[in-house]
This record gives structure tokens, sequence and C-alpha cells, in this order.
């Protein structure tokens, strides 16, 4: 579009060119999306999508112009608080995802060790390195150094010997997973929250992908590892209402064990000219659409939806990793605990499978080599998947053959060769040598994805993240 036009548009014309800009998104009504999408139904769908519009005007940062927005927010932290197992102490607001609630428990803990810790002058937080990405950007902007500890590689949950080798004087917050992205696995949050408790150290459960989900199997009667406020030590949890609450994007509710530490999370100015500033979390303006949309679900759905929804996706996972198994040459990394998990394989490149799956219209998650963790490929199931178990089995034991049958297309002898050229060089220089062999011809990412994927996976992880942000920075 460029410069703001002289004279507006058409309705109609706005929308054939919106219409036009979807071109290449994907299709997510197919049922092939298997990461990232998370379909109520078209009930849910067409409810939330009606909810969220009517309270799209207001705004939530003005609770005494619209104290609607108010009760609803608080109607669903309960209603999450009570799956978590919290008391009546615990408290707790909403965010714009997970990112944002976990920005607000290391920001709190920051605040938090000012007061109770002020020896401590340069705060550091430890976290397995499976846990989300999210972390490290909070450590980023809080000014708060991060400290990876290792992982169980058969079955990637936190290592405890390494977990608690990393907690030192200057730790304020420790985290855990339940379960962790990348894998789908829970970390041993009773022994971790333990162990954080023992020395002072608040305790932070990324229950974001997890936290509604698992509550839910648990009420069902299934075996899961205690990971809520019913374990002694935790004294944050962040889930998504987004992910496997089924809610519209942007939902998440950050919980503290009290009211004594929420008071860290706070921001309120009264020190300019403008009006007073109150935040509970980093957002000032906010519409109200995403928290009346999630109270709408939660309402419609009930207990008894949501236990129907993942009674199916678990019997579904069952079979999907049943079937995977038995195809030669591909693995599912760790012990996974829910609907989520990462194909590897040995034999074959998994880059390249992924993109022969796109062109039968899977979409997973490509996941680079990291601490012991080998390249893979991630899938996280929803309901929409569940009838198209049997043709992803089908589609990925085709592939794998095609693959065996015709060999690699992508050579990774010579993108070796080019990565041991490319060390010790300037970015930009790293960015003109892969650029002939990874199919980039303008400013967008090329159709098969393979190429870049591999070389990616290749390089260190420092040079890719420079890499990246040249990509990203010329091109956004």
């Amino acid at each position: 579009m460029g410069a703001l036009q002289p004279k507006g548009t058409t309705r109609e014309t706005v929308l054939e060119e919106l219409t036009a800009f979807t071109g290449k998104d994907i299709n997510w009504r197919t049922g092939k999306v298997l990461t990232g999408l998370y379909d109520p139904g078209e009930n849910a769908h067409d409810l939330a999508v009606e909810t969220y519009s009517r309270f799209l005007p207001q705004n939530a940062l003005y609770v005494n112009m619209y104290p609607s927005i108010g009760k609803l927010e608080r109607d669903v932290v309960a209603s999450i608080a009570d799956l978590l197992r919290a008391d009546d102490d615990v408290v707790g607001n909403m965010t714009s995802g997970g990112t944002e609630s976990i920005l607000m428990a290391v920001k709190t803990a920051r605040d938090w060790a000012r007061v109770n810790h002020p020896q401590i002058s340069e705060p550091e937080m430890v976290l397995p390195v499976t846990a989300h990405p999210a972390f490290i950007k909070a450590a980023h902007y809080f000014g708060v150094r991060a400290i990876q500890s290792a992982v169980d590689l058969h079955e990637y949950r936190a290592d405890l010997d390494s977990f608690e080798k990393a907690l030192g004087p200057n730790t304020i917050i420790a985290v855990g997973s339940a379960p962790n992205f990348s894998h789908g696995s829970i970390d041993p949050i009773t022994e971790m929250a333990a162990l954080a408790k023992e020395r002072g150290i608040l305790f932070h459960v990324d229950g974001c992908v997890g936290g509604i989900y698992l509550s839910i199997m648990r009420r069902m009667g299934e075996n899961v590892r205690d990971f809520d406020f019913s374990v002694p030590g935790v004294t944050s949890i962040s889930a998504d209402l987004h992910k496997y609450g089924y809610t519209p994007k942007n939902a998440s509710v950050i919980l503290y064990r009290n009211q004594d530490l929420r008071r860290y999370a706070w921001f309120v100015c009264s020190s300019t000219t403008e009006y007073v500033v109150i935040n509970a979390t980093t957002q000032s303006s906010r519409t109200g659409g995403p928290i009346a949309a999630a109270w709408a679900i939660l309402r419609f759905m009930g207990e008894e939806g949501f236990q129907n929804i993942i009674r199916r996706s678990q019997e579904a996972t069952r079979l999907m990793l049943d079937g995977i198994v038995k195809i030669e040459g591909i693995a599912v990394l760790g012990s996974p605990d829910m609907c989520m998990f990462t194909i590897a394989s040995d034999d074959f490149n998994v880059f390249e499978i992924d993109d022969e799956m796109r062109l039968r219209g899977w979409h997973m998650i490509p996941q680079f080599a990291c601490a012991g963790s080998p390249p893979n490929l991630h899938v996280s199931l929803t309901q929409a998947n569940v009838p198209h178990v049997e043709l992803f089995i089908k589609d990925l034991e085709e592939v794998v053959e095609s693959l065996h049958r015709n060999g690699p297309g992508v050579d990774c002898k010579e993108m070796s060769r080019i990565v041991n050229e490319v060390s010790g060089k300037p970015v930009e220089e790293v960015m003109m040598a892969i650029i002939p062999i990874i199919g980039l011809t303008g400013l967008d990412l090329p159709e098969q994805m393979g190429p870049l994927n591999t070389i990616l996976n290749l390089l260190p992880a420092g040079l890719r993240d420079e890499l990246l942000t040249l990509f990203f920075n010329m091109t956004g």
C-alpha cells in the first residue's frame, strides 16, 4: 500500500485486497496443521468470534469505565486457578499470551529480589535448555542472567543434578515446564520446586501449553505428574488459554502464589501530567475481545467439553505414535506426556521430510539440534487433526519410502563444507555465501525450506541468530 492514500477505498475493494494477500497462507481448516492452531469446532468458533467482536471496542485499561471486563477477567483467572489446584490466596491476571505471562513472572521475580535480596546485584535465572525462548527474552529485557541446565536425553526432562548445580547465590528464580513445548515432556517439578524452596528461590512453572490440558487429564483419572500449586515451592504458573484452552488469541493467564508476590508485578505511575497508569501486565490499552471470548469459550465448553476433546486427542496421539514408530528410520524423541511430540531420524534429513510433507499439505515445526537433541519435527496434535491421523501416517510412510528410494536431495557434505569456509567471517559474508544454495531469490523465504534449515542447523546458534536477525531486519 505504501503511503496513506489521499482518498479512501470501497469496502469491497479492501476485502478483495485482503483476500488476495492470503493467497500463500495455509488453510487452517484442512485439519493438516500440526502446530500453532487450536480449533474449538465450528459452534465454539462462531461464539468466540461474536463475543470477541462485541467486546472489541472496550478498553481493558479502564476497568472503571468497563467493569464488565474486570468481572470477566476475574472469572477466567478463577477458573484456571481452580484447574491448577490453587488455594484462596492465589491471584492472577490475563495477558496477551505465554510470552507476556513469562515476562511478567521474570519481571516480578526481579523486583521481588530487589526488595528481599538487595545484596544480589547481578540476578540469575536457572532453566533447563528445553524451557521456552521467552525466558531468554525476559532475561534480556530485564537484566537477568539466564543459566541453562541440561536435560535427560532419554525422556527430555530436566536433569536434577545439572539443575541443582546451576542454582547459586545470585539465583532469584528457577523454571520448570509442564510440558516443554519442544518435546512434550513434564519436568520433575516436585523435586525442582523443593530445591528452589530450600534456597529461598522463586519457582515458576511454564504451563503455557499444557496447564489446562494436563489439569483436565488429571481430573479424568489419567496419571499426570504433579506440576501445579499443589506442589510446595511453586510460586507462579503461566497457562495459555489460546492453546489447549481453545480460545482466540491473544489470551493467557499468569498466576501468583499470593498477593504479596503479585505486588511486584504492578507498575503504577502518577508522577506525570498524564492520567494515572495502573498496570498488572506489560500492556496498558488492550481490547476486551480476547478476555470476553475466553470467558465465553470456558462457559460454553465446560469441563465435559474439554474432556471430550482431550479424550479424542489422546487416543489420536496414541494411534499416531504407534504408526510413526513402525516406520523404519523414524523415531519419536523422549517420552511425551500429552499430545505433543517430536519426530527425528538417523537415516534421513528431517528437513527434507518436512518439505515433502508440506507438499502434501501437512505443517509441522522444524527444530534445530541443540544440547544433545537432534534436529527434529515438532507436532502439536489438536482435535482438528483427529480425523486425519491415518492419512498422516500413510503420507509419512510414502515420503520416507521415496527418500529411501531416491536418496537425499540436499547435499549435507557440501553444506558442511560451506559452513567450514564461512566460519569466523562477518555475518554479511555468511549470508552472501549461503544465498546461492538455499534457493533464496528475493526477500521472501524459499518454497522449499529444507536446504535453508539444513545449513542453519549446521551453524553455531549465535551465528544462526545473527543471520536470522540480519535477514528479517532486511525484509521486515
